[in-house]
């Protein structure tokens, strides 16, 4: 089954476009199934995103509608786009689902609150190697090798012609944590310097004086996305699975433990003067 979380954001809107347009004429979804002559759940389903909506069935919905151009070019693009699968899926044995994938490839601004791991997207490859090989279970090279490939791939993102926003909000612990490679740490804090000076990229440091805070039990990010009709998404990985956050009121928990994260961090600049004295230190 395909679950709704799996859809991309053109997806998600298509949907609620179509759901949209059903309730405006008064049309339940066992008056559509019986006009077109589809099973009565078919419907059900594709709008849930439990369904792959293919082209001819959307077309069919569209004329039942009674949608003209250029309304109509518009959806039937949306169509196209939604369940266009990305790189991926040449992965997918490795993860839970795509979900996340998704969603990063979507966003327009992913904001990272980090108190102990530094994000996969600011990671150096050899930084990600190191941390690969550091936290895997089984020592598998082939599968820690195809790892490393994903997080290489994901920051493909930020190479983009109209890259997405993104925001770090890292506790010093994350920053002084070591791999085995000393070069390996330096050049880390090197390139968080470097990708600092990119107009979409602000990273903000938590040093330890600041003491305990909220949000410093869990790793977590919140996606937002271009059309303001598509909700922010809060995502938070765990040792026993990965939680997807939808629900308004425990998105805004979410934003709220962000905001204190970023209250008790340094600035911008003040942030990276903090790395660039941490490089000293590891001289």
């Amino acid at each position: 089954m395909r679950t709704r979380l799996s859809l991309s954001v053109r997806g998600k809107r298509l949907l609620r476009e179509l759901r949209r347009l059903r309730d405006e004429r008064r049309m339940s979804p066992e008056d559509v199934a019986g006009q077109l002559g589809w099973h009565k759940t078919k419907l059900y389903r594709i709008e849930r995103g439990e369904s792959r909506l293919i082209l001819d069935d959307l077309d069919e919905l569209l004329e039942l509608y009674g949608v003209c151009s250029p309304e109509r070019e518009s959806l039937f693009q949306l169509g196209k786009d939604a369940w266009k699968r990305g790189w991926w899926l040449a992965y997918r044995d490795l993860y839970q689902g795509e979900s996340f994938f998704v969603m990063e490839n979507d966003a327009a601004k992913i904001s990272v609150y980090a108190p102990n791991l530094l994000p996969g997207l600011l990671q150096t490859e050899d930084y990600a190697r190191a941390s690969i090989q550091a936290m895997h279970a089984t020592g598998d090279v082939g599968e820690m090798a195809r790892q490393l490939s994903v997080r290489i791939e994901r920051q493909g993102i930020l190479a983009r012609k109209s890259p997405p926003e993104v925001l770090a909000v890292l506790d010093e612990v994350v920053l002084r944590r070591t791999v085995l490679d000393k070069e390996v740490h330096r050049d880390q804090l090197n390139r968080l310097i470097e990708l600092d000076q990119s107009p979409n990229i602000t990273i903000q440091v938590v040093p330890f004086s600041k003491g305990v805070y909220t949000g410093q039990s869990g790793q977590f990010t919140i996606f937002e996305f271009p059309d303001p009709e598509d909700a922010p998404v809060a995502y938070q990985e765990g040792l026993f699975g990965d939680v997807y956050v939808e629900d308004a009121n425990d998105v805004a928990r979410y934003t709220l433990a962000a905001a204190r994260f970023r209250e008790m961090a340094l600035d911008a600049g003040a942030s990276t003067e903090f790395i660039r004295d941490l490089l000293k230190e590891t001289g």
